[in-house]
C-alpha cells in the first residue's frame, strides 16, 4: 500500500516528496492508517486533531489517541476543541456542516501558522462514491457527479486511490489500533443511510457496482471537464462585463439548443438557483422590467439583455454641499466641484458636467436620490415643466441605472441631474460672474 500511495501522489503531483504536509486525523482507521503509510513513506508531516465534543468521554479518549501517535511517530502535533452543538445552533446549520466548516477553517489556519504546504485528509473511493449518490439524490447537476477532487486548493487527498476495504485489510494485517467512531453505525445522518443500506442493497443485485460505479465517477470527471470548457466558451460569446454590470445577451442565448441550462450556468455565479434560471429564461418573451434576486445581485430583463448588478447597502441618506466642497466621495457618488469665472470658462457639452449660475444658487445645496414627484425644467425646453420620472423614462433609462440618479437641490428647487442635464432656471448667462461646475467621476 505505501508503494501505491506514493505512485498515486506521484502521478497527480499531489505534493513534493519533502513538502511539510498536515494529516487530519480523526483516529478513526481511514486517518491512522494514513498517518502509517505517510511514516513508513519517509513523508515530512504533523498530525492535526479536533475534538468537536459531540462524544462525551469518547471525544477525549479519540483525543489523546491521535497525540499518543504522533508522539510515536516523533512528529508535531495540534489540537483544538470546538461546541459543535453550539455553532450549528447559532449558525442554523447542521451538525454535519458545523464540523466540516469549523474543521477546514482551523486546519487552514494551522496550515498557514506552521508553514505546512497543504492539508491530507484521508478520503477514499468509498467515501467519492457516497459522495456522487448523495449529490444525486440532491440534485445538484452535472458537477455533483465529480466525485471528491485529488486536490483542492491547499487539501490533498491521498487515499482515494483505495477502497474502504483495502484500508481496513491493511490494519488488520499490519496490527494498527484505532478509535472506533459508534456514531458511523447509525442512520440518521444520510450518509450513513447511503453506506449502511443504499450501497449494500444495489451490490445484493449488482456485486460490481462498487467497481463499476468508480469507473464511472472518472468518466463523469472527464466530462464534466469538457462540460466546464464549452460553458467558458459560450461565455465570451454572450457575457459582457463592465465595471458595475454584467450583460447578458438574450437574442444569443435563445440560438443556442440548451440555453436553459446555459443561463443556469451563467447565473449560478452570482447566487441563483436553478429555479430561479428557468423563471428569468422564462421571462424572455416577456415586457422589459421584470426583476430577480438572488441573496447577492439581481437580474434586470431588459429589451435585449438581462443586467446583472450587486445588490448593495445604498443609502439613501442626503448630503449639503456648501460652497468650499471641492470633493465629495460618496460610497456611491464621486464628485468633483469648482468655481470658475464665467467670463473665462467655456460652457461645456459634456452630460458628465454641470455648470450651474454660482449667483443663483442658495447653499448649502442638497445632493440626494430622486424622488417621485420631483420635477424641473429640462434646459433647451423653453421652461417646460417635467417630471424626473418621465425625462427618465423617454431617456429609455433601465431601471437599475434610475435607482442610480442623483440631483442637485437649491432651496426648493432642482437645480440639475448630476451626469444628465441641468435645470434651465439654473443656467449660465452672459451676465452670470461666477460658474458652479460639478464633474461626475
Amino acid at each position: 500500500m505505501v508503494h501505491k500511495l506514493t505512485a498515486y501522489c506521484s502521478t497527480l503531483n499531489l505534493f513534493k516528496a519533502k513538502d511539510p504536509i498536515l494529516l487530519a486525523v480523526s483516529g478513526g482507521v481511514d486517518s491512522t492508517v494514513l498517518a502509517h503509510l505517510f511514516k513508513k513513506a519517509g513523508f515530512n508531516f504533523g498530525v492535526a486533531h479536533i475534538n468537536f465534543r459531540l462524544r462525551g468521554y469518547a471525544s477525549d479518549a479519540d483525543e489523546v489517541f491521535v497525540k499518543e501517535l504522533s508522539t510515536t511517530f516523533g512528529v508535531p502535533f495540534f489540537s483544538t476543541g470546538f461546541n459543535t452543538d453550539q455553532y450549528a445552533s447559532e449558525q442554523k446549520i447542521s451538525i454535519q456542516m458545523a464540523a466540516r466548516e469549523l474543521r477546514y477553517r482551523w486546519l487552514e489556519q494551522t496550515r498557514k501558522e506552521h508553514g505546512f504546504h497543504f492539508i491530507a485528509t484521508a478520503h477514499h473511493q468509498d467515501d467519492e462514491i457516497e459522495t456522487v449518490l448523495l449529490n444525486m439524490f440532491r440534485g445538484t447537476g452535472i458537477h455533483g457527479l465529480h466525485g471528491i477532487r485529488p486536490k483542492h486548493e491547499k487539501v490533498i487527498r491521498p487515499m482515494l486511490e483505495f477502497y474502504k476495504n483495502e484500508i481496513t485489510a491493511y490494519a488488520k494485517t499490519q496490527d494498527i489500533s484505532f478509535r472506533e467512531d459508534a456514531s458511523n453505525l447509525k442512520t440518521d445522518y444520510d450518509r450513513n443511510k447511503i453506506r449502511l443500506e443504499i450501497i449494500p442493497a444495489i451490490e445484493k443485485y449488482y456485486p460490481g457496482f462498487i467497481t463499476t460505479f468508480s469507473e464511472n465517477i472518472r468518466r463523469w470527471d472527464e466530462a464534466g471537464d469538457l462540460y466546464d470548457e464549452q460553458i467558458r466558451l459560450l461565455k465570451k460569446k454572450l457575457v459582457v462585463e463592465k465595471t458595475e454590470e454584467t450583460l447578458i445577451s438574450i437574442p444569443r442565448l435563445r440560438l443556442l439548443t440548451a440555453s436553459k441550462t446555459v443561463l443556469y450556468e451563467l447565473l449560478k455565479q452570482y447566487g441563483f438557483s436553478p429555479e430561479q434560471a428557468l423563471d428569468v429564461h422564462a421571462s424572455f418573451d416577456s415586457l422589459p422590467g421584470k426583476i430577480f434576486y438572488s441573496p447577492t445581485h439581481r437580474v434586470l430583463k431588459d429589451r435585449s439583455q438581462l443586467i446583472i448588478t450587486k445588490i448593495s447597502k445604498e443609502s439613501s441618506s442626503s448630503i449639503l454641499i456648501d460652497s468650499a466642497n471641492r470633493n465629495l466621495q460618496h460610497e456611491l457618488l464621486h464628485l468633483k466641484i469648482a468655481i470658475h469665472d464665467a467670463k473665462s470658462f467655456d460652457i461645456t457639452s459634456d452630460a458628465s458636467v454641470s455648470c450651474l449660475n454660482y449667483e443663483l444658487l442658495q447653499f448649502p445645496l442638497l445632493l440626494r436620490k430622486w424622488e417621485k414627484g420631483d420635477y424641473f425644467y429640462p434646459l433647451g425646453m423653453k421652461k417646460k415643466k417635467k417630471k424626473i420620472s418621465d425625462y427618465l423614462i423617454d431617456k429609455k433609462m433601465p431601471l437599475h441605472k434610475k435607482e442610480q440618479v442623483w440631483v442637485i437641490q437649491s432651496g426648493e428647487r432642482i437645480a440639475c441631474i448630476i451626469g444628465e442635464r441641468i435645470d434651465e432656471r439654473f443656467k449660465v448667462e452672459d451676465s452670470s460672474k461666477k460658474v458652479f461646475v460639478i464633474t461626475k467621476n
